[in-house]
């Protein structure tokens, strides 16, 4: 890997990609916007770790703005609600409040996700601790699930999203994310 570039691999079932950052965006008083790209043109769309939007896989998201809540004690800025729209299934601009509890790094699944085993050893092997956030689900909801792992400095990690009960794609940074503004 070019140690000049930053890279994220993201998986979907069935899919794997290594994707290279494009540029970055920061919106005003919002938390800054990485476009990754792969060769098969696919491109994934974060802000904080969030999913954006996403192009090139079934069940994509066109579209998702955030509202941001003030970052904690450990800089991590987590939203409170989401629009998004999701054309193949027929969703369009649909609000969800969201909220999120901590998860503790011992009790992280690894089951079915490579990333996530790969990052917790790594994390093993002498590096600080990640901060680790999980959605809760809102009672008669269909938010998909969401899991989130962030540096000490309150940088972006790791990250799953369901797109659809069965359909998730998840992301780890390859290399340091960049250093938040």
């Amino acid at each position: 890997m070019n140690p000049n570039l930053q890279y994220l691999e993201a998986h979907t079932v069935g899919a794997q990609a290594m994707m290279v950052l494009g540029y970055v965006a920061t919106p005003k008083q919002q938390p800054p916007v990485q476009t990754w790209y792969d060769s098969q043109r696919e491109l994934l769309r974060l802000q904080n770790g969030f999913l954006i939007s996403i192009t090139g896989v079934n069940n994509y998201i066109s579209t998702t703005e955030y509202t941001w809540a003030a970052p904690d004690q450990q800089g991590v800025q987590l939203p409170t609600s989401k629009t998004y729209s999701q054309p193949d299934q027929q969703i369009f601009n649909k609000t969800v409040a969201l909220r999120f509890q901590p998860v503790p790094e011992s009790t992280v699944n690894t089951s079915n996700s490579v990333l996530r085993k790969r990052l917790l050893e790594a994390a093993q092997q002498g590096r600080q601790p990640l901060v680790w956030f999980q959605e809760v689900p809102q009672p008669n909801s269909e938010t998909p699930y969401s899991l989130h792992a962030f540096a000490s400095n309150g940088s972006p990690v790791y990250g799953s999203q369901c797109l659809t009960p069965s359909a998730c794609i998840e992301w780890l940074h390859r290399t340091n994310p960049a250093p938040k503004p």
